[in-house]
């Protein structure tokens, strides 16, 4: 509800002041976990004796749970009003940080990652509800820029921090940690004593609908995540799930169009602009956040860098991300999205081409520059995404579509992160083949290296073992450089899809709720 009634008591000024502090809290608290936990995915892997690829899941599962939550976050907020349910939130992302800290089971800490993920997306959109509601209209500009500003400054700090954290405190402090801040949060809420009630008319669920929903995404999120570790569409139950997401997408799907209060409006889609800020979104969500797994991960698996220095390397793209986007919002009053969209994708793909370009050791200043760059067109891309999408809208259809937009961004990232971490297993695998079997001239050099070891004092087997070592790393190597190089393809052809959309027009009469609006769309 962008304009929610203002009948409620209003604050006191200390009140506004406790509000902006529990609310910005919260937002750190959450946005923070969702980068500080990718540079801990090695770390993790190691300490709950399981593979790699199967903690990706643990990301990948958090992303996806956090996209339902958008949706789903009105049906709370109508059954028990913002406060409640944001408490109820906050309670929950601390229970599941409990069992994250503490569990040796991975299953346990999937399902209690997912939990966290989904309970971390209800607080987003509740809390600007909360805001709105409770900041009188002429102040009401006041609230929506610290929700802005505590927006932004989480994830800055999440990769360097969560790095810092792994390497010095151990993986499980950052779990720990959550569990005092979102008690501290849910306290602040509740002294504050604001209005309990449920908002605006109670309509019927359709449970038919979010179960078809749910089905869909697992199905699909599942298939993805399996075929980390099988051989993709050769393995039957990953054909399977897509087929079961397929299915229960289009049952979704008719079941919204016959129903009176859909879960989603699919009706945004039959508008030209949300339609392609919707498939923008989601495809470069899905190559931008896989990549950016695959090298937080692959730097510390294959050449070893520490969690710590990972993090460092996603610093600049942080830091520079926000500041951009920051100055984007500003631009968007006086420059065409479609533009800015189309500029910020092109530049995504010389960044790509950039990381592609190594082939010999760098040093660590010389590989900051890459993110740098991505940094830069990463600020600049998800605001004139959302302004596009959300062009034409305005009050709780302008909430609702924004909603729908997080669903497509999000469910990218999340489905991204397994589908390019298998894009390079399966990469990594042909070159293996290559380098390992290959033709007479490859044996003849496999052999003229292990002569040379063999002379430096190694032992036949110490030679072999060091060989098929270097030609694994080489292979991985091969294969990331190429994803990358797909990478910048992939962004360079959706540099084309903003010019397939009309102008913008601006609905909204209030600025701050249009701009706070399209806030909910960056990452």
């Amino acid at each position: 509800m962008p304009h929610p009634p203002t009948d409620d008591p209003p604050l006191s000024a200390a009140g506004v002041l406790w509000l902006n502090i529990a609310i910005g809290l919260g937002h750190f608290l959450v946005l923070f976990n969702t980068g500080a936990y990718l540079p801990m995915i090695p770390r993790v892997g190691g300490s709950l004796g399981v593979d790699p690829a199967f903690i990706d899941w643990t990301q990948s599962n958090f992303f996806l749970a956090m996209a339902l939550a958008f949706p789903t976050a009105p049906l709370w907020a109508t059954r028990l009003g913002e406060t409640r349910s944001l408490l109820r939130a906050f309670g929950l992302f601390a229970l599941a940080a409990f069992v994250c800290a503490e569990t040796r089971n991975y299953d346990l800490f999937l399902g209690a990652r997912m939990l966290q993920g989904y309970a971390g997306g209800l607080t987003i959109p509740l809390s600007l509800t909360l805001i709105l509601r409770h900041y009188v209209p002429h102040k009401r500009h006041i609230g929506l820029t610290l929700w802005g500003v505590a927006a932004i400054t989480p994830f800055t700090l999440g990769p360097a921090l969560g790095g810092w954290i792994t390497d010095s405190l151990g993986w499980r402090a950052l779990f720990w940690l959550d569990i005092p801040v979102a008690v501290l949060v849910a306290l602040l809420l509740t002294a504050l004593r604001l209005s309990a009630r449920a908002q605006g008319p109670e309509h019927p669920v359709d449970w038919a609908g979010l179960a078809a929903l749910v089905l869909a995404l697992l199905s699909v999120q599942s298939a993805w995540n399996l075929s980390e570790v099988t051989d993709w569409l050769r393995t039957p139950r990953v054909v399977y799930l897509f087929v079961v997401g397929g299915i229960a997408a289009a049952v979704f799907v008719l079941r919204s169009r016959r129903v009176a209060h859909p879960l989603l409006d699919l009706h945004l889609l039959a508008r030209r602009n949300f339609l392609v800020a919707a498939i923008a979104l989601f495809l470069a969500a899905f190559w931008f956040q896989g990549l950016l797994a695959l090298y937080v991960v692959q730097f510390q698996l294959l050449l070893g860098y520490s969690a710590w220095r990972a993090g460092l390397l996603l610093l600049p793209m942080a830091l520079f991300s926000k500041i951009t986007s920051v100055v984007t919002h500003r631009l968007l009053h006086n420059t065409d999205p479609r533009l800015l969209a189309t500029v910020a994708l092109a530049g995504f793909a010389g960044a790509s081409l950039w990381v592609a370009s190594y082939d010999r050791t760098a040093s660590f200043a010389s590989l900051l520059w890459p993110p740098v760059l991505a940094g830069v067109f990463l600020g600049l891309l998800f605001p004139p995404f959302a302004t596009i999408g959300l062009s034409g809208l305005q009050g709780p259809r302008e909430l609702r579509g924004a909603a729908f937009l997080n669903l497509f961004r999000i469910s990218g990232q999340a489905f991204g992160i397994p589908a390019i971490t298998v894009l390079w297993l399966r990469r990594r695998a042909l070159h293996l083949h290559f380098l390992g079997e290959g033709d007479v001239f490859t044996a003849l050099a496999r052999h003229r290296m292990t002569r040379i070891l063999v002379a430096h004092g190694l032992s036949r087997a110490r030679a072999r073992a060091e060989m098929t070592a270097s030609i694994a790393h080489h292979a991985g190597m091969l294969a990331f450089n190429e994803v990358f190089y797909m990478g910048a393809f992939a962004f360079a052809l959706l540099a084309m899809l903003p010019l397939f959309a009309w102008r913008s027009v601006s609905a909204e009469p209030d600025a701050r709720v249009d701009l706070a609006i399209a806030e909910l769309v960056d990452p």
